[in-house]
């Protein structure tokens, strides 16, 4: 606490401490952070960075991103502040982690004319961070794809990505099982299988990239966000117990009526 406290004060009398952004709105003109539109929670938060008062204000930083209808610029800045906020506070793993969230919510995010330095050098290395790490995309299935199939492209500049895996349940909740994509170039696949182990079913899945120390370092989707996929049995004809029951009724019928309409006496 007193390193904290220490760091605050000498901070202070820096022109690169925290301060009160100054964000642009749609229309090109700026806007104080005090605009009546913003959320009581970010203007607290933006006071307290302000004061210094920096441990409080990331409190009320997460009470506003608490808030996940508010507009992704607005958002993504808040995330910026957050992280830079970290970044004084010693915290720098955590501090990229917000920036480059920031970044992924608006990848156009920039600073005002004015902004202290070490902002904007901060800004700048998340920035590489964010173009560096690797991504997945699910894509459309090709025509030829089975049903079951999922297609995922894997973006991974620096070669970190050692195994994608395809985590599925038949529940949107969970509990989620997983299978292992297999990958030629820049796209995987994987055949789900029946949570349910019936040949036509419902999946909500989500995918994960895992480094060589099986750390997740992509995701697309999540437990709490997972995509769905319906597969309709679509197996052979003649290997569908549905085919065979109608089939045997047609017979048990015809049988019937062919003994009806035979002559002679019953």
């Amino acid at each position: 606490m007193r390193v904290t406290l220490l760091l605050a004060l000498v901070l202070a009398g820096t022109p690169d401490a925290p301060r009160l952004f100054v964000l642009p709105d749609p229309g090109g003109s700026f806007l104080s952070a005090n605009a009546a539109a913003t959320p009581q929670s970010l203007l607290d938060a933006r006071k307290l960075g302000e004061q210094l008062r920096y441990e409080e204000a990331v409190v009320e930083y997460q009470r506003y991103l608490q808030a996940p209808e508010r507009p992704f610029k607005e958002r993504s800045a808040a995330l910026f502040e957050l992280g830079f906020i970290h970044l004084v506070l010693g915290d720098e793993a955590t501090a990229q982690l917000r920036a480059v969230e920031a970044l992924e919510l608006d990848p156009k995010l920039s600073l005002p004319p004015g902004t202290p330095q070490k902002q904007v050098e901060f800004l700048a290395r998340s920035r590489k961070a964010w173009l560096a790490r690797a991504r997945l995309e699910v894509k459309d299935r090709e025509s030829s794809d089975a049903a079951s199939l999922v297609r995922v492209s894997v973006s991974d500049p620096e070669g970190k990505v050692a195994r994608v895996l395809v985590r599925f349940s038949a529940k949107s909740a969970g509990p989620f099982s997983s299978t292992e994509a297999t990958c030629d170039g820049d796209v995987c696949t994987a055949a789900l299988p029946s949570p349910t182990g019936e040949p036509s079913f419902t999946a909500y899945y989500f995918v994960e990239a895992l480094d060589s120390s099986q750390a997740t370092i992509a995701r697309a989707g999540g437990a709490d966000s997972p995509f769905q996929l319906v597969v309709v049995d679509t197996r052979p004809w003649y290997q569908s117990p549905w085919v065979w029951a109608i089939a045997g009724v047609v017979i048990v019928s015809g049988a019937a009526v062919g003994y009806a309409l035979a002559p002679g006496p019953r």
